[in-house]
């Protein structure tokens, strides 16, 4: 069973004990719990664990400055967890690079223009290759590759909060953990089916020059900590018609929900470990299927800090 494989079967048996085990939260009594708060501490019997950070993937000045309740909590934490690391900080940038690659690109013989029409492709082509992205290369990619490439340029030099609190703890010499790695990452794109891959890639490319006030959109609901209304903003390039709910739900599942699960298990280590900060996009944090209400489930205590 090759590397690949084996993170889809973990990931499949994750998602098998989730479904059968007898939680002791129920659904109801977490509901509306995680509508709101971006920053929450762990405790288990009592006892301190650590913090839980809800960031948000982008470098805006807005975000920049940390409360002062954050960055005292992350400056006298013994670790550090975050998703996965920047290719340019803990990993071969060249090896990881080129495996990335690999699993982007579609089988030999095939292009993304065959999947997806003339019309939609010259669209993707336009702005991938816009973004620095060679042609020949835009012509191979996978869907999920193509749709996840879509980026819009960046309107501050700022470092990405993420990549900011990890310099900090890294500076500090702190434990680091990752909570999910690059491939279980890719894994939860890849198992998408082709016909949902291709439908959110037109989606995509469709809302693309909405995408500044989408963005925008999210900003503003994270500086109010409103978790509940990032979740639905990070949708919006779906459009409402019924049609397209089963879109809606195959994307939340494999980018958001699997990765929950997956993230929550890694975490346990160094809540193990104690006295922990952990960051993770603030949508995980979101209902009763967040990160969470998975602590929850495994005997944590999770507490809102007040920002």
């Amino acid at each position: 069973m090759n590397k690949m494989k084996r993170i889809v079967t973990v990931l499949a048996c994750a998602l098998a004990c989730v479904s059968v085990l007898a939680f002791s939260v129920s659904a109801k009594e977490t509901e509306g719990r995680f509508d709101k708060g971006i920053f929450w501490k762990i405790e288990k019997d009592g006892e301190y664990v650590g913090h839980i950070f809800g960031t948000l993937h982008m470098n805006d000045e807005r975000i920049g400055h940390l409360h002062d309740k954050v960055s005292k909590v992350l400056d006298e934490s013994k670790s550090f967890a975050m998703e996965a690391f920047p290719s340019d900080h803990y990993w071969n940038p060249y090896q990881g690079g080129q495996l990335i690659k690999h699993d982007m690109v579609l089988p030999r013989g095939e292009t993304l223009d065959q999947l997806v029409g003339e019309e939609t492709y010259a669209r993707i082509e336009e702005v991938l290759s816009g973004l620095g992205m060679k042609r020949e290369f835009v012509k191979t990619l996978r869907p999920w590759a193509a749709m996840r490439s879509f980026a819009v340029r960046a309107k501050s030099n700022k470092m990405i909060l993420d990549y900011a609190l990890l310099d900090r703890a890294a500076s500090q010499r702190k434990e680091l953990f990752q909570v999910e790695s690059i491939e279980e990452f890719i894994v939860t794109l890849q198992e998408m089916p082709i016909e949902a891959q291709i439908a959110l890639l037109e989606f995509t490319v469709a809302s693309y020059d909405e995408m500044y006030d989408i963005i925008d959109d999210m900003l503003d609901a994270y500086l109010e900590q409103d978790l509940k209304s990032m979740y639905e903003i990070s949708t919006r390039f779906i459009p409402r018609e019924p049609e397209n709910e089963q879109w809606r739900k195959i994307y939340l599942k494999h980018v958001i929900e699997i990765r929950n699960i997956v993230m929550e298990h890694y975490m346990r280590k160094p809540m193990r470990l104690k006295e922990t900060f952990i960051a993770v996009g603030a949508v995980h944090l979101y209902g009763e299927k967040g990160v969470l209400a998975l602590m929850e489930k495994d005997g944590y205590t999770v507490t809102r800090v007040d920002l």
